[in-house]
């Protein structure tokens, strides 16, 4: 790839400076309005580097343009419909208390009639990316004489942070070692431009960022904390920001944004409804209910599965089992409709993660399984075509076939985007027909690399393929989704 090749030659410091550097290699020049004063491309630590962020996000209530800046004010969404632009006032969500511990955000949902839509950039004093026009990606599939019903490639990436403890063995928090910036910049153009990119959840692993400082996240001066929106910057959107640019988002809620983590930093700007309170007091948000996301004619139904079995004492554990079980009645009685319908949790409901003494699979999520039996259906609805999640840090297809007694979609974990992979101490061919979750294995597709998946509308059915960093599918994971398994694969 050659922008990854000219990125990787232009510095080998923190990440952030390295892509600040490469920003203002590709994007163009600063705003003219604003003096180029070095300080929008990393450098000086004390006086961090002040930038926008302007994106698109999928929600409950349609397609919202959010605008996170380091100013106070909140700028106008130009807005195109039927070949005549306006300009509309952006809303305020929430504003910075100091930079770059917080930044303002700004929100404004946008109608299906709208046909494009950029940042008023004119009073804006800082520079904007993904675009330094301000222009940001629109559902293609919403806009008047649309010719597709719905997304037809949907990029899938997930727990894509740069892995730094508080002790002991530690990421390099720069490519290669940390490969979300070749990961997000192929899912961007490869195989095609995608419509749609969904994340499954993880954002921020900087538990101890001063260890690797940049100049927004761990540097002198802005003290020890990773729960800020300068590490979400550092951790996600510059490594990001081409995918950004690229297509709308829908992200899904990891344990590492649970509210004993992250929780603060998601529910400010990447939750469906922002919240500042969510994390605070007595009773933090350690279950959002779930909501459907309509993507044109597919339904994406997110479950925050933050407090899954295997999270720690942050969450409320007395309340897992009743809390989980109402949501999948949730989902089955009313959010599965017509059409295709995909699961999004960023804990798996079954993804193998080892093997016992006996050369057995060890699984997870017990606890999610638990609640699937005791919902009243006592199994997912059979409308809901796959399970995407993460929190494996491996890529994963598994399927049990169409004879299991309760259907089970197939499961498809893309948890291999960015941190560092877990180990895989098992042939995935030796787990075949033996027990996960009291049902006989039917498929089990395992790669431990770096990259991403691509979902691809072949109407009535869908194909999935897993990419490697370098955008080049992966042998072996080429399949179709057919009723209740994988198909096809080679």
């Amino acid at each position: 790839m050659g922008v990854w090749v000219k990125r990787r030659s232009v510095v080998r410091f923190a990440v952030a400076v390295s892509v600040l550097l490469v920003a203002s290699l590709i994007s163009g020049p600063a705003p003219a309005a604003r003096p180029d004063t070095g300080q929008d491309r990393g450098y000086g630590p004390q006086d961090p580097p002040l930038m926008a962020f302007a994106w698109t996000q999928l929600t409950p209530g349609g397609t919202q343009v959010r605008y996170a800046t380091p100013e106070a004010d909140c700028p106008s969404l130009v807005v195109t419909v039927g070949g005549q632009s306006s300009k509309r006032q952006m809303a305020l969500e929430s504003r910075l208390d100091r930079y770059p511990t917080s930044a303002t955000l700004c929100a404004l949902r946008v109608e299906r009639a709208v046909t494009a839509a950029r940042i008023d950039t004119g009073g804006v004093g800082v520079p904007v990316h993904p675009d330094p026009f301000g222009v940001v990606p629109l559902p293609d599939w919403t806009r008047p004489n649309a010719t597709k019903p719905r997304p037809e490639n949907i990029a899938v990436i997930g727990d894509t942070g740069c892995r730094i403890p508080d002790a002991g063995p530690m990421q390099d928090c720069t490519p290669p070692g940390w490969p979300l910036l070749p990961v997000t910049d192929s899912a961007a153009v490869r195989p095609v431009p995608p419509d749609l990119v969904v994340h499954v959840g993880d954002y921020l692993y900087r538990t101890r960022p001063s260890r690797q400082p940049t100049p927004l996240c761990g540097a002198t001066g802005l003290g020890n904390n990773a729960h800020t929106w300068g590490c979400l910057v550092t951790d996600f959107f510059l490594p990001a920001e081409n995918l950004l640019g690229q297509a709308p988002f829908v992200f899904v809620r990891g344990n590492h944004e649970n509210c004993g983590r992250s929780g603060e930093v998601w529910f400010r700007y990447l939750a469906t409804t922002p919240s500042t309170t969510a994390c605070s007091g007595s009773h933090p948000e350690d279950f959002t209910p779930p909501e459907r996301i309509d993507a044109g004619t597919l339904g994406l139904i997110v479950m925050d599965t933050s407090c899954a079995s295997d999270e720690g004492s942050t969450c409320d554990h007395g309340a897992r089992l009743a809390t989980y079980t109402a949501q999948f009645n949730e989902i089955n009685n009313n959010l599965v409709r017509g059409g295709d319908n995909f699961l999004l949790s960023h804990t798996p409901l079954w993804a193998v993660h080892g093997r016992t003494a006996s050369n057995n699979p060890r699984w997870i999520d017990e606890l999610l399984d638990d609640a699937v039996r005791a919902s009243g259906a006592h199994q997912l609805d059979q409308r809901i075509t796959v399970v995407l999640s993460g929190h494996v840090h491996l890529y994963q297809a598994l399927d049990f076939g169409v004879t299991t007694a309760a259907r089970r979609p197939p499961q498809l974990t893309v948890g291999a985007s960015g941190t560092t992979l877990d180990r895989q101490d098992w042939v995935d061919g030796d787990m075949i027909g033996k027990d996960v979750d009291g049902e006989p294995l039917g498929q089990l597709i395992t790669r431990r690399e770096f990259g991403y998946a691509v979902l691809r509308d072949l109407s009535p059915r869908w194909n999935v393929r897993f990419f490697d960093q370098a955008g080049t599918v992966v042998a072996g994971t080429d399949c179709d989704l057919g009723p209740a398994q994988f198909v096809g694969c080679s």
